[in-house]
């Protein structure tokens, strides 16, 4: 079963990779984070709260329970994990594949948190209470959007560069990296601007997931399970 499913996926991608367009903005990642604004301007457009039902219920809880989940292991677990297992090549062309899924993922997500509450909390009726978690979520689908749509795609092709120049130069051990940090010019913009927008990208996954921490929090404050 496990090797059909997989020839399944290889036929699909292959398919994929032939046909598809290879511009930017026709990538899925970016057009599901597209979409996942879309979302959200069709809940703001609404203006008067739609009635309590399972399946908007349904769709919020969604949000929040898979934006915590993928946001905890990417952040605790896995990043570590794979960095510890593969070298540097290898882990970025992970995390190049991985990233895209992630970060347009967390774009979704965070867009059906929001526009769900936007739903029966429209933006003009905002009580005090419904405000902070309002906003909470507008920070949380604009660090999901900012990391989808600019900074991955940033980090990924500065990551590339950074490891072709080391390839080129035959730097495998840390002595011959921090060598080349010292030698070469190139090697050091392409390296720092790395580490600049990498620890952004980071800065802003930790928002979102801190906000999913929130969020948690917030609705087991007016549902009590036990």
């Amino acid at each position: 079963m496990g090797s059909q499913v997989s020839k399944v996926e290889d036929t699909v991608h292959e398919l994929y990779r032939k046909t598809w367009p290879e511009a930017w903005y026709l990538t899925p990642s970016f057009l599901a984070s597209l979409g996942a604004l879309g979302y959200v301007g069709y809940a703001l457009s609404k203006g008067k709260p739609v009635a309590s039902s399972p399946n908007v219920s349904f769709l919020h809880l969604i949000g929040v329970s898979g934006g915590f989940g993928v946001s905890f292991w990417i952040t605790t677990v896995h990043g570590r994990a794979v960095q510890r297992m593969l070298t540097r090549d290898e882990f970025a062309t992970v995390q190049s594949h991985l990233s895209n899924v992630y970060f347009s993922s967390t774009a979704i997500l965070a867009s059906l948190s929001l526009g769900t509450f936007l739903l029966r909390h429209p933006f003009k009726a905002w009580s005090r209470e419904s405000n902070k978690m309002g906003m909470a979520l507008i920070a949380a689908l604009v660090a999901a959007e900012l990391n989808s749509i600019f900074l991955n795609p940033l980090v990924t092709n500065l990551m590339f560069d950074r490891n072709n120049i080391e390839f080129l130069q035959g730097a495998k051990s840390t002595e011959d990296i921090e060598r080349l940090t010292r030698n070469d010019p190139k090697y050091r913009v392409v390296s720092n601007k790395f580490n600049l927008f990498h620890s952004i990208s980071m800065v802003s996954g930790f928002v979102y997931h801190g906000i999913q921490w929130y969020h948690l929090f917030y609705l087991a404050d007016r549902c009590i399970v036990l």
